[in-house]
């Protein structure tokens, strides 16, 4: 055993969702791990800091989930001697990059799994791959029908859980930085609903929360001695890292359980399945998972007042079962549970000040990009409008944590910190730092490349981090029990604002201490693009028609199937042409906003602008709302996002340098009508009208939204 508290600095790791870019946040606890260990390797060194850091919580939300929950299992494998052939792809952990970068794609390699393929319209698991329920939950039968869950094969995921818990060695000698008990919490959304009453004066007061999380306790990783009042109090699964290894029958069964919760917590809506997840109710309150649980709120954290109220029939369900969506639906930064687990007590705050901090939540966020509001006019005031910008509003200001995250920029502050991509060229911060941001965040699934890249930043990042920013001044208490021999000028960081000298709480050594390369910027050919298209076509014809077949009855349901049947669905201008070429349009206008597809060269054109600006007008061209766009509305499209003195007149310049980059796929083609304004309107040459369309004044539109002209004044 080891108890560090003499000179101890305890950490939480707080990892946000992030839906593929879940590989960036999986090289930063790649990297993170790699510090700590060779740390401890060089221990021998009198010259190395001697002071010790303890990872005491994880708390993950969606893709941070699913990165908490595979580090947990990574640092549990007795890891064999690596393997690497390709420096610039360099891990630390297999089984995070494995998880992460080798394997959730859209495009495979023929003969292996991919999200696109059509396994989980055909198969239906046997029980030991099924990991779409944990233990105790009926299964379908074989005479039941299959539904369709997700526009996504979600059964990937289940493969790479399923590999990710498949350990062959535990290793003998837990690390002595890791806690005993590890805590781990993952957020859920609880789609039936937890039901609470709060008793008042005049009665009581009902709601539901679907706002819920499941809560493990490691053990077997770390040799580390500590306590917790919040985590230890609050109820919990117990799972033992020798479990994980082969031969352990109904005890492994415990770590898939975990595995699925872990995919329930990432269980994006619509685009990948939900998860059901079974707990335990009952009237004895020591098994009852929701009775006595703890809030991390400061104002009610161990009132007991509020609780759970479940009606005495539910009480008796064996398990107490319930559909789960991505848990970062209502708490995608999970900070206050990593917080509240570094106190020593329920009421006492954490200390803050430099001088005197012993303990500190790093969050790892994948998404510090500026994300713009809906522009003037949006949403429509339409019924189908309204709602699909609803549930994007709920999320929204569900993450909206001004209270938690705000002093992490109070540069005395000391207990909370943050990891976020930046990606620095020629001393210039990029507009653009993850290769996985395009589609809100599921773009990482286009390409190996792009989740390679986020990888590699998320390593490079966190050794930044650790150089520069994770330090303590001297007169902190840690800093001043170095021992003397210590090299205080190698571990000292650069000068901060307030001008002191402050010293590296996790000193980088030995393989921790060689830079790590900044990858180069990534970007999809041409071909992959095509390939793409043809396999997201193949996917839309097999789960469109059964969606509607489970969905969509009597005639109204007869004529959708009927227009996508294989001999008309290929006309063009019907449902499957239309959505398609939406599909097409919006990930080759993001992959072009964000110049990651080759072909787009605009080294060879100066028009005037920004080259990342020029791409923002491009991608408004390639907009499938829009077949043609007027200078205003471009110009307000790209107003959040663009460098400052981008105007009207700069964009039209830039239209007509553009006009002239003959037989490029960005030349732009004017119409010989105008707007109602009087204004000029543009598309790129590859989207320009057919003749009907000519004959009409471009009025007639063939795309899958309305308006396919830019209003005036837009």
């Amino acid at each position: 055993m080891s108890d560090l508290r003499q000179k101890e600095f305890q950490i939480g790791l707080a990892i946000s969702g992030a839906v593929s870019a879940g590989a960036y946040a999986a090289g930063v606890l790649d990297f993170l791990i790699e510090a700590l260990d060779e740390w401890e390797k060089g221990r021998t060194d009198a010259t190395v800091p001697n002071h010790r850091i303890g990872l005491k919580v994880m708390s993950g939300a969606s893709a941070g989930a699913i990165t908490a929950a595979i580090g947990a299992v990574a640092l549990a494998e007795e890891r064999g001697q690596s393997n690497i052939q390709d420096p610039s792809s360099y891990h630390y952990l297999p089984k995070l990059y494995e998880s992460w970068v080798e394997k959730p794609t859209l495009v495979a390699a023929p003969g292996t799994s991919d999200f696109l393929s059509l396994t989980d319209l055909d198969v239906r698991p046997n029980v030991e791959d099924d990991f779409s329920r944990t233990s105790g939950i009926e299964r379908p039968g074989e005479a039941d029908p299959t539904v369709v869950t997700s526009v996504l094969n979600a059964q990937l995921l289940d493969e790479i859980a399923k590999a990710a818990i498949a350990v062959k060695r535990v290793r003998t000698s837990p690390r002595v930085w890791v806690s005993e008990t590890l805590h781990l919490y993952m957020t859920l959304t609880n789609l039936r609903g937890v039901p609470y009453q709060v008793p008042f004066d005049g009665g009581n007061y009902h709601m539901i929360s679907h706002g819920d999380r499941v809560h493990y306790v490691l053990k077997g990783l770390g040799a580390w001695s500590t306590k917790s009042k919040f985590a230890d109090s609050d109820k919990k699964r117990e799972l033992e890292a020798t479990w994980l290894a082969a031969g352990n029958g109904g005890q492994k069964a415990k770590w898939k359980d975990y595995a699925i919760c872990a995919l329930a917590s990432s269980a994006f809506p619509v685009g990948l399945a939900p998860r059901l997840i079974g707990a335990t109710l009952g009237a004895d309150s020591s098994l009852n998972e929701y009775d006595g649980r703890l809030f991390p709120i400061e104002d009610i954290v161990g009132d007991d007042r509020i609780t759970p109220n479940f009606n005495k029939s539910v009480l008796t369900e064996r398990p107490f079962w319930f559909t789960c969506a991505d848990g970062g639906i209502i708490d995608n930064d999970p900070f206050e549970y990593a917080r509240f687990s570094l106190k020593e007590t329920l009421d006492q705050p954490l200390v803050s000040t430099l001088e005197a901090v012993d303990r500190a939540v790093i969050m790892i966020s994948a998404f510090p990009e500026e994300r713009p509001i809906l522009r003037q006019g949006e949403p429509r005031t339409d019924i189908v409008s309204l709602f699909s910008a609803l549930m994007p509003a709920l999320i929204n200001q569900a993450r909206f944590k001004p209270d938690e995250l705000a002093l992490a920029a109070d540069e005395n502050h000391g207990s909370r910190y943050l990891i976020g991509p930046s990606r620095v060229v020629n001393g210039k911060e990029q507009r653009y730092a993850i290769a996985s941001g395009l589609l809100d965040g599921f773009g990482g699934f286009v390409s190996r490349s792009f989740r390679d890249h986020d990888f590699q930043l998320g390593r490079r990042n966190c050794q930044w981090f650790l150089r520069t920013c994770f330090a303590l001044p001297e007169a902190n208490p840690i800093i001043k029990a170095w021992s003397a021999g210590v090299d205080r000028k190698r571990f000292r960081t650069p000068e901060g604002k307030d001008r002191r000298a402050h010293y590296c709480l996790i000193p980088l050594c030995g393989g921790a201490e060689k830079e790590v390369a900044l990858p180069a910027w990534p970007r999809i050919t041409v071909d992959e693009f095509k390939r793409l298209e043809v396999r997201i076509a193949q996917r839309f014809d097999r789960v469109v028609p059964l969606i509607i077949r489970q969905n969509v009855g009597g005639f109204l349901g007869f004529l959708l199937g009927l227009v996508l049947k294989p001999l008309i669905r290929n006309i063009p201008g019907l449902i499957r042409d239309r959505a398609l070429k939406f599909v097409k349009l919006t990930l080759l206008a993001d992959l072009v906003r964000r110049d990651q597809i080759q072909g787009w060269d605009l080294s060879r054109i100066d028009t005037g602008l920004d080259a990342d600006d020029v791409r923002l007008v491009l991608g408004e061209l390639l907009n499938p709302r829009y077949d043609q766009r007027n200078v205003a509305g471009i110009v307000t499209a790209i107003r959040v996002a663009a460098t400052a003195g981008v105007d009207k007149i700069k964009v039209e310049g830039a239209l007509q340098k553009l006009k002239q980059a003959r037989g490029e796929p960005f030349q732009v083609w004017e119409a010989p009508w105008k707007d109602k304004n009087g204004g000029s309107l543009y598309t790129l040459v590859s989207r320009k009208p057919g003749f009907i369309r000519g004959v009409f004044g471009g009025r007639i539109g063939l795309d899958i939204l309305k308006p396919t002209v830019d209003p005036p004044g837009r």
